[in-house]
């Protein structure tokens, strides 16, 4: 996907505007104020609702039509507002990542799966898994393959997908790990490949990835590490990582500085569903 892609969904969001609830977390007050900042630019993109601790509301008159909803669980309260439909979908914010996808997995029946959209000089992709407890058998991470296709395609986009692995083809015999990383490989890009995915096994050269629509990473700390290592070094945006699941839920990293991304994939993913 290329850069025409994320400017195509903030054009979406924009022209949507749908209710976007995000969590605010009384554990991290200090970082408010530049939130705040970030909250007024993702005006222009969703009608807002924060929920928040009790005391850790901004105040609305800073933020354009912001709602405010105070909670002593914000995490559970941004997850139930998404369930009963008062909110179109849901920005996790600065809540703990642990109880808003433990609160997600119990209100909704599923295994949480999450991939990334990244945006890195004109190239746009997901990645996945980057939850550093998820993706730890091949199960898993075909899932996330075969349910991450399924998802892009929902969003309008044929997805080339590369699975990663532990060493090049020519490394088998130097461990069993390797070994078994590399078989792991073969099978999920080949079990895409069967359930009618393009699908490459790229082995260990993340290198030869540029152009691919979905990256598959080894496993969640793997993917994890990935992820922040494009942001560091390689000034990757982050547009947010969407779990695959029916409803708009949107994770972020508590490390942002504003959630603007996050906010406007999360309307542009509402505008996107109602177009089916």
């Amino acid at each position: 996907m290329n850069a025409d892609y994320v400017v195509s969904l903030r054009e979406r969001a924009r022209s949507r505007r749908a209710r976007i609830g995000i969590g605010l977390s009384s554990s991290n007050s200090s970082a408010l104020p530049g939130l705040v900042a970030g909250l007024q630019a993702a005006s222009e993109y969703a009608e807002l609702v924060a929920v928040a601790g009790p005391g850790q509301v901004p105040e609305a008159s800073e933020v354009p039509g912001l709602e405010v909803v105070e909670a002593e669980d914000p995490a559970a309260e941004l997850v139930e507002l998404l369930a009963g439909g008062e909110i179109d979908g849901a920005v996790r914010g600065n809540v703990s990542a642990s109880r808003a996808m433990k609160t997600i997995a119990e209100r909704f029946g599923i295994r949480v799966r999450r991939m990334v959209l990244l945006d890195l000089d004109g190239w746009s992709f997901f990645l996945g898994p980057v939850g550093i407890d998820e993706g730890d058998t091949v199960g898993d991470r075909l899932d996330l393959a075969l349910r991450g296709g399924a998802y892009l395609r929902r969003l309008g986009v044929d997805p080339t997908l590369a699975v990663l692995s532990g060493g090049r083809m020519e490394d088998l015999g130097r461990s069993y790990r390797i070994d078994r990383s590399l078989a792991e490989g073969e099978l999920i890009a080949s079990q895409a490949r069967e359930a009618g995915l393009q699908a490459v096994h790229r082995t260990i050269l993340i290198e030869n990835c540029r152009g691919d629509d979905l990256i598959v990473a080894p496993d969640g700390i793997s993917g994890n590490l990935v992820f922040r290592t494009l942001m560091l070094l390689c000034g990757a945006q982050a547009l947010g990582a969407p779990v695959l699941m029916e409803k708009v839920f949107v994770d972020s990293s508590r490390a942002r500085k504003d959630f603007l991304g996050p906010i406007t994939l999360a309307s542009a993913l509402v505008a996107l569903g109602e177009e089916e």
